[in-house]
């Protein structure tokens, strides 16, 4: 038989939260907060980094249990001590770092911790684990391969799996944190596609997403948050982008891409023939003083392999030109001493030492010009830190802070800060803004806006186009690997790169 989760009236309240207020060591995360969503909703929370959307879904899981206020599911009163309370209620939360164990199954992995026991309930029946594991995926219209380990699957499809997963158990409520953060823009379709239908079936839907153009095409309401308050729930119909950027700022996101400036006659890198073996194929290019180069193109085309090989992490050294001279690249302690900085797409896993003070982090790039005969005084580095964390307005401001608990936001300007300090001319910027808020994402542009004007030259990756539209000079548009056309940035649209990217059309 099939696996069912309960369906209440559609329309009636499941979950109903009611002042709820989350205190830290001082800070007040969450100060009476009101939110609530109904059965066949999908119901948007948005705010700022830092406005309390985590601390709620956390609250909402079980992970934060020392709260005051009132839950209530489905008119009766519920007190969430921990996850298991959580887990017994049927409120599921699908964390922007998926859970999943790599190495195990597509079927294993929806099963974990609902496993049926063998004979003589002695170990685990493999064959009713796969079982289960189907019907679900039936139940729920995936087609997923049961028996491949999910490290082998695309971020998409592992989504698709953490869904199942919470539907082994009963469900009431599912919590979504940034679902589509790393995915495609076929996958996002998908994945729409799914919560509609889940939503069709009666399921209260929890949507949290700093992609504001993403909530009319899914969300029926939405709730802003901002410095830890409910600013008000509203049908998604009833606003504008530009209504819900001014709720969660607080004022009008006006300009948020800075003017580009002049571009130098000097070339800072010159690229030519560029390659790895089934991933680039004879990339070519210039990048001059003061330009912001943008790198367009689908999943796979080849934009984060071009960075990766720039900054000597590609399968072979490669040769560059750099102010003029041929250099070879072979690893990125060449490259940053060619004077190429790489701010990564996964800040917090290649960009920082998460369990480090910011100080440290900071200068982390910088040591040697700091130290004298390999000393390094620890009054030099928080020195160092404190200016550039001043010029780059890090909050907090104390370098003694672990950087793993600053916003996405601030860890973002202290990747950038630590390059900065060795004083480079090229900047490579992978997804620059991803998962930032449009406050957030507006100082980033900046940021980079300032870098092309002292005179530095900026490659940007990005998956949002308008990204690439509004900050760049020009636009190479990547496809299988080759540069398939340029685009000036002042007379590129949207449809436009996408057409040149899938292969229709050409270059204007």
């Amino acid at each position: 038989m099939a696996h069912t989760h309960p369906n209440p009236v559609p329309g009636s309240p499941v979950l109903r939260l009611t002042g709820i207020t989350k205190d830290f060591p001082g800070t007040r995360a969450l100060d009476g907060v009101d939110f609530e969503v109904a059965s066949g909703e999908i119901h948007a929370l948005v705010g700022e980094n830092g406005a309390g959307k985590s601390t709620l879904m956390n609250v909402i899981g079980g992970i934060y249990p020392g709260y005051t206020g009132q839950v209530e599911l489905q008119g009766s009163r519920a007190r969430m001590s921990g996850p298991r309370d959580a887990d017994r209620l049927g409120l599921r939360v699908i964390h922007q770092e998926l859970s999943l164990v790599p190495r195990m199954t597509v079927a294993e992995n929806i099963m974990l911790g609902q496993e049926p026991a063998g004979r003589w309930r002695i170990g685990v029946d493999r064959v009713k684990v796969r079982e289960r594991a189907q019907l679900i995926l039936a139940d729920l219209g995936f087609a997923l391969p049961l028996d491949q380990p999910v490290e082998q699957l695309g971020t998409g499809q592992q989504q698709l799996v953490e869904i199942a997963h919470a539907f082994a158990r009963e469900m009431r409520v599912l919590v979504l944190d940034e679902p589509t953060a790393a995915l495609p823009q076929a996958d996002v379709g998908r994945l729409f596609g799914v919560l509609r239908d889940l939503r069709a079936r009666g399921l209260a839907i929890i949507y949290i997403s700093h992609r504001l153009a993403e909530l009319p095409h899914i969300a029926d309401r939405v709730t802003v948050l901002r410095d830890g308050r409910s600013l008000g729930t509203y049908a998604m119909t009833d606003l504008s982008m530009g209504d819900v950027s001014r709720l969660m700022l607080g004022r009008d996101l006006q300009d948020a891409f800075p003017p580009r400036g002049p571009v130098g006659t000097e070339v800072l890198l010159s690229v030519r023939d560029l390659q790895w073996p089934g991933r680039i194929d004879g990339v070519s290019f210039e990048l001059h003083a003061g330009e912001v180069l943008g790198l367009a193109g689908l999943i796979g085309a080849g934009r984060t392999e071009v960075l990766r090989c720039l900054f000597g992490a590609g399968p072979k050294p490669c040769r560059i030109g750099v102010l003029g001279q041929e250099v070879l690249v072979g690893s990125p302690r060449d490259a940053a001493r060619r004077g190429l900085a790489l701010i990564p797409e996964d800040r917090r896993g290649q960009g920082l030492v998460l369990c480090r003070p910011v100080a440290e982090n900071v200068v982390l790039a910088s040591l040697r010009r700091l130290g004298r005969w390999g000393l390094v005084r620890r009054q030099q580095v928080f020195e160092r830190a404190r200016e550039l964390m001043v010029r780059f307005a890090v909050s907090p401001a104390d370098p003694d802070t672990p950087v793993g608990n600053l916003s996405g936001g601030n860890q973002q300007k202290v990747v950038v800060a630590k390059w900065v300090a060795t004083q480079p001319r090229v900047f490579l910027f992978d997804e620059p803004t991803r998962g930032l808020d449009v406050g957030t994402k507006a100082e980033i542009y900046r940021l980079i806006a300032e870098l092309a004007a002292a005179g530095h030259g900026v490659l940007i990756v990005s998956s949002e186009l308008p990204e690439v539209i509004g900050l760049a000079h020009r636009i190479l548009v990547l496809r299988e690997g080759r540069v398939a056309a340029e685009v000036p940035g002042e007379r590129a649209d949207e449809d436009q790169l996408l057409r040149l990217s899938a292969g229709e059309g050409a270059s204007q």
